[in-house]
């Protein structure tokens, strides 16, 4: 018996050293070989190479919806180039960056140097002087190369970054991710069954109803996170909307320059191609809602109705490029995504008459510097520096997930899936939505003005169209875009 005790109360004291020991600092890096030449310490997020004396903190405070890893091994490296060597890093993960960031820079206290928010209303930051003006970093040679980081950035992230302060306009934000989305399927029911990929919202519908008879209703075609306002279906409407109505004239919506941008009627108006996505929404999906989705379907979180999905009980989501990294690492089966199939008669068609292909990557992904961060040049540095070409293939690699920056996609080496997200970005036309209104900088417009239309369409399918949604969205509108305007001025 006291043989027993002793051995217990060793096995205590080893077990409190060992804790002890690992609170303290170094233990706390992993045996990992991607970080290599560097000291991590996972509690702290302190990195450095050989010694941190000396040398100049640069904090990043990162949104975690895109893991770890690629942070930590894109900073080991810039800490083991020339570019880095008067740095040492600390790395801060926040779940919650997206929604507290504008309280960080509203207090302007313990600022990090930079800030990498999953979308926010950062045209209010800008022009209230919380953040630094990146003209100088944009116009920067990328390091090691012959063209400017202005050169190298692609499609509409050339002008996005911009806000007016005080009268003038420059850039205050700097690209981070261009995400895929639309329409997710089960690629190992599709080989099994031999169901095609639709190319048509006609051939959508129809793999609908082959995928009921085919599985006896034992595999759904669809299953979607109903308690997430829209249910992810706006990943595949928006879609639809870009398809009818093309890039031009969204932006020129968004610009929401009166009232009647919100009109449907007619095939001119901007707001047109809305109703048309959303009739097409309600004649396969909301018509057939018993049928074309999962049971239970209405009350799925998002990460519940990936599981449903990574389980096999649907064949399609509507979702984006990030699943991979959220919900299917140990999917037994495989799974690509799909272009989003075309509203045949009404899609928008190039100079050979081929349909146009768009997509849509929902509100943008960006990086930032506080005006009053202690480390701006650090800052700069390093945001050229992941403008590298061998760093923005490194970071699709670790990721999945596709830079608006021109270099080699087709070079990375990335899963089977994420291959296909990348097949669907590279042929297609990105595009998201923001707009440099006061209107919307206020929240008094969105692109959807009466509501989440696929939300109140699911609920209320019985009394409500499609039709009638916009309608009613055109009708408030220009009841108060008056008092908006005086709200505003």
């Amino acid at each position: 018996m006291k043989k027993l005790v002793v051995l217990i109360l060793a096995t205590i004291l080893t077990l409190g050293a060992a804790f002890t020991f690992s609170a303290c600092g170094k233990s706390e890096q992993k045996d990992d070989p991607m970080l290599e030449g560097v000291t991590f310490n996972e509690r702290t997020g302190e990195m450095y190479k050989d010694t941190k004396e000396g040398k100049t903190r640069l904090k990043i405070s990162y949104s975690t919806g895109w893991g770890n890893n690629w942070i930590r091994y894109l900073s080991r490296d810039f800490l083991m180039e020339e570019i880095g060597s008067k740095y040492y890093i600390v790395l801060d993960g926040d779940s919650e960056l997206t929604s507290g960031v504008s309280s960080k820079l509203e207090a302007g206290i313990n600022l990090s140097d930079i800030y990498m928010p999953l979308a926010s209303n950062w045209y209010s930051y800008a022009a209230l002087g919380y953040l630094e003006n990146l003209d100088g970093l944009y116009n920067m040679q990328v390091p090691g190369e012959e063209v400017t980081i202005l050169e190298k950035i692609q499609g509409t992230w050339k002008d996005y970054g911009k806000a007016v302060q005080n009268g003038q306009t420059n850039y205050y934000i700097f690209p981070w991710n261009d995400n895929v989305t639309g329409i997710v399927y089960n690629k190992t029911f599709f080989d099994q069954y031999g169901w095609e990929i639709p190319e048509t919202v006609t051939e959508l519908k129809t793999l609908c109803q082959k995928i009921v008879e085919d599985t006896n209703g034992k595999i759904a075609p669809f299953v979607y996170p109903g308690t997430v306002t829209g249910g992810y279906w706006d990943f595949v409407g928006t879609n639809w909307w870009l398809q009818v109505t093309g890039k031009e004239r969204m932006d020129a919506f968004m610009k929401f320059e009166s009232p009647d941008v919100f009109k449907y009627d007619n095939k001119s108006d901007l707001s047109y191609g809305k109703l048309v996505a959303l009739e097409t929404f309600e004649d396969i999906i909301v018509k057939n809602r018993k049928e074309f989705t999962l049971s239970g379907s209405g009350s799925k979180t998002h990460l519940t109705a990936q599981l449903s999905f990574v389980q096999g009980q649907a064949a399609m989501i509507p979702t984006g490029s990030w699943v991979e990294n959220e919900s299917m690492k140990d999917m037994k089966y495989e799974a690509r995504m799909m272009p989003t199939p075309i509203i045949e008669g009404e899609s928008m068609k190039d100079e050979n008459g081929d349909y146009m292909r768009f997509n849509y990557s929902g509100q943008p992904d960006f990086m930032m510097i506080p005006a009053k961060a202690p480390n701006k040049e650090g800052a700069k540095l390093f945001l050229a520096y992941l403008s590298k070409d061998e760093v923005l293939k490194k970071y699709t690699n670790l990721t999945g997930a596709a830079r608006p920056f021109d270099y080699d996609i087709d070079a990375c080496e990335t899963s089977d899936f994420i291959k296909s997200c990348l097949e669907v970005w590279s042929n297609s036309t990105t595009w998201f939505e923001s707009s440099n209104s006061k209107l919307w900088t206020a929240n008094k417009v969105r692109k959807f003005n009466s509501g989440n239309p696929y939300t109140q369409l699911l609920a209320n399918s019985d009394t409500m169209s499609a039709i009638g949604w916009c309608a009613n969205e055109y009708s408030s509108v220009v009841k108060s875009w008056d008092t908006w305007l005086e709200q505003i001025s």
